[in-house]
């Protein structure tokens, strides 16, 4: 009996030896696997224009982004929506009232005058893309807002440049 368990234990270590029977068939072998080298291009850039599937918006410049209609209609509701959300993403920078003098602008670079001519003048689409990703010196708040509270934002934005609110 101890002769074949020693004979089967070296048949056992024999074919252990050999690359493809080690650890047969619960061998999963991570380090002979198919990858990528380190920061190379997993697919090619999906065609311009184009939609993931993820539903994740496609990223684009503030200047791309000028095109963009505001799908979002500027309620009473949206804009309410909108001022609540300035005040809590917004206004530490920007003020209250946009005009650039909130808490943090005393330790940073002011950030500009939103309800000045300059930005009254500038597309929605532009304001959305600078709320989502972000200005030179402003940083994106695309993950924190969701595309709609974003739009709501804009037209709070735009009722402030009116002087409504």
């Amino acid at each position: 009996m101890r002769r074949l368990s020693c004979l089967s234990l070296l048949i056992f270590f024999l074919l252990g030896v050999k690359e493809e029977s080690f650890g047969w068939p619960w061998n999963k072998d991570m380090a002979r696997q198919p990858a990528l080298k380190p920061q190379a291009q997993p697919t090619p850039r999906p065609p311009e224009g184009s939609m993931p599937i993820q539903g994740k918006e496609a990223s684009r410049s503030r200047e791309q982004a000028a095109n963009v209609q505001n799908p979002v209609p500027p309620t009473a509701e949206s804009i309410d929506n909108g001022k609540r959300l300035f005040q809590i993403y917004c206004a530490v920078c920007h003020g209250v009232d946009g005009k650039g003098m909130g808490p943090a602008a005393a330790k940073f670079v002011p950030p500009p005058d939103i309800t000045s001519a300059f930005f009254k003048a500038r597309a929605d689409g532009f304001l959305y893309e600078t709320i989502r990703s972000g200005g030179p010196l402003m940083p994106a708040q695309g993950e924190a807002l969701s595309p709609k509270e974003r739009w709501d934002i804009v037209n709070y934005l735009r009722s402030l440049q009116e002087g409504e609110r």
